[in-house]
């Protein structure tokens, strides 16, 4: 049985909400960023980590503002949707989806390169084999199974598989402490030895790390108490990640060998290169058996982010239709156990064609980040109009000093796009971009006015500026305005842009979303 109306149940409690974002936020990315932010930065990269949860708690304190005042699933495409009407809305829905929904691909196609540790027929030359596509599309439907229960099976299974994950991964990362070498740490071109440039470059890298922070929001319609829970967990959780990411990236950097790994000595960003980097450092020091547990962690943390982000693009598509109108009605439907089933299909529709599309995890991870990146900055846009249109409304947790932290928080979102480099920014923009074609499907419906497109325009315009900016800047553009240049000009372009969006949401007088979810 479907029906319109929408009942999410309400069956999330606050260890649901904690392992969520733990879940998402350590899937795939367990295996290889705390590796990339030495490869990028050298010792240096292990301050990638606090500056950057530094840098994203304000962007995820919006967003527990926001998911506290109106809990919503899929909420990351009802906020900018309410407050600026169908061009912001549907750039910033859309980027969500497409960005939600590649993670799926992502996370399954990671899954199968790390079980040809065990079997090399899953992958060569870089990309999956029929039979690591085939072995791919199996766990995407396994994945999508989980996603038809009941959300509290979901949330009891992730607990499950994001405690045993964070085990084995840790159990690796205190092993390879005990044979931690000092002398790694300044001795091969100084602490930092790609500059500032590297460091910030790493800050960029850490960016698919944190991303899953926003997941709870989009389950926030089935939590039993969002405007309670939601605020303690994610900030427990950034903690606690970036204490995790750090022993890691301190674990891997202390077992460097270079003539074992076969990379010439002081040669940081070849180690971003090494297939298997945690199984390749416990072999270094004789832990056998600690290779298989670091491969086996991998396995399993990139299946729970499957689920957890799965579930994530469905709700998106659900509120897309459901309160947007952009997506049609079929999606906006959920069935009698709370779950938005035509969505949940939709996206494994998407999965499997991507999979047999893009059959590797790296050639889908750069439109991922940068997709799901897009969708951070609007946000804090649409706290401050809706701190100016709802004054009284009731708020269970509110933003502090938010005529500081929203500009804060919209700059942050700007520069992680920006320091992503000129070849993702492109890409993503041009995907980013596609979802301006459900424009034509909202004014088929009449429900595009003339106050949509001047609240609106500023969207489509800063993006393109950002895009003429990479290719200007340093961040694998033609370096004509160099850092950290390039990166000021950046922040001064995008506060600019903030103001302009927040008077552009203020004069909004449109529909914006259906209050009565049809």
């Amino acid at each position: 049985m479907v029906n319109e109306s929408g009942s999410y149940k309400k069956e999330l409690g606050f260890w649901h909400v904690v392992f969520l974002t733990l879940g998402a936020i350590l899937g795939p990315a367990v295996a290889f960023v705390p590796v990339t932010v030495l490869a990028l930065g050298g010792p240096g990269g292990l301050l990638s980590w606090p500056i950057a949860m530094l840098l994203i708690i304000p962007v995820a304190l919006v967003y527990v503002e926001l998911g506290a005042m109106w809990p919503r699933a899929g909420g990351v495409a009802y906020y900018p949707a309410k407050s600026h009407g169908a061009i912001v809305g549907t750039l910033n829905g859309w980027s969500a989806f497409v960005g939600y929904s590649l993670a799926m691909p992502a996370v399954v196609a990671a899954i199968v390169e790390y079980g040809s540790y065990f079997y090399s027929g899953f992958y060569r030359n870089g990309v999956l084999t029929p039979l690591g596509i085939g072995t791919a599309i199996i766990a995407t439907i396994l994945i999508f199974v989980i996603n038809t229960r009941r959300i509290r099976f979901m949330g009891n299974m992730n607990n499950a598989f994001t405690i045993l994950k964070m085990a084995l991964v840790m159990i690796v990362s205190i092993a390879l402490l005990f044979f931690f070498n000092p002398k790694n740490l300044s001795g091969f071109g100084g602490f930092a030895p790609l500059g500032a440039g590297g460091v910030f470059l790493a800050i960029s890298a850490t960016i698919f790390a944190y991303a899953g922070f926003r997941q709870p929001i989009d389950y926030a319609e089935e939590v039993h108490n969002p405007g309670k829970f939601l605020p303690r967990a994610i900030i427990v959780s950034l903690v606690v990640v970036m204490v995790f990411y750090l022993i890691e990236s301190l674990a891997f950097l202390g077992t460097i060998n270079w003539s074992s790994l076969s990379i010439p000595t002081g040669g940081w960003a070849s180690l971003s290169a090494l297939p298997y980097p945690y199984a390749s450092a416990s072999l270094t020091v004789g832990l056998v058996a600690f290779a298989i547990i670091a491969i086996a962690g991998v396995i399993i943390a990139s299946f729970s982010d499957g689920i957890i982000y799965y579930g994530g693009a469905a709700r998106v598509s659900n509120t897309l239709s459901r309160y947007d109108s952009y997506f049609p009605n079929i999606f906006g439907k959920i069935d009698k156990k709370g779950i938005p089933i035509y969505s949940v299909i939709l996206v494994l529709v998407i999965a499997v064609v991507y999979l047999i599309l893009l059959p590797s995890f790296s050639s889908i991870l750069g439109v991922f980040v940068d997709a799901v990146v897009f969708s951070y900055a609007p946000a804090a846009i649409s706290l401050a109009v809706f701190r100016k249109k709802f004054p009284d409304e009731k708020r269970p947790y509110r933003l502090p000093a938010f005529q500081v932290l929203a500009p804060l928080s919209f700059a942050i979102g700007g520069l992680l796009i920006y320091w992503s480099g000129y070849t993702a920014v492109s890409i993503s923009i041009i995907s980013v971009f596609v979802g301006l074609i459900l424009l034509l499907y909202v004014a088929r419906r009449k429900e595009f006015k003339m106050t949509d497109f001047k609240a609106g325009i500023w969207l489509p315009i800063y993006m393109v500026i950002i895009l003429v900016l990479s290719y200007l800047g340093s961040f694998g553009g033609k370096n004509i305005i160099p850092f950290p240049y390039d990166s000021v000009v950046f922040i001064v372009i995008t506060l600019v842009f903030y103001y302009i969006g927040y008077y552009s949401g203020l004069s909004y007088t449109g529909r914006g979303v259906r209050e009565q979810p049809q």
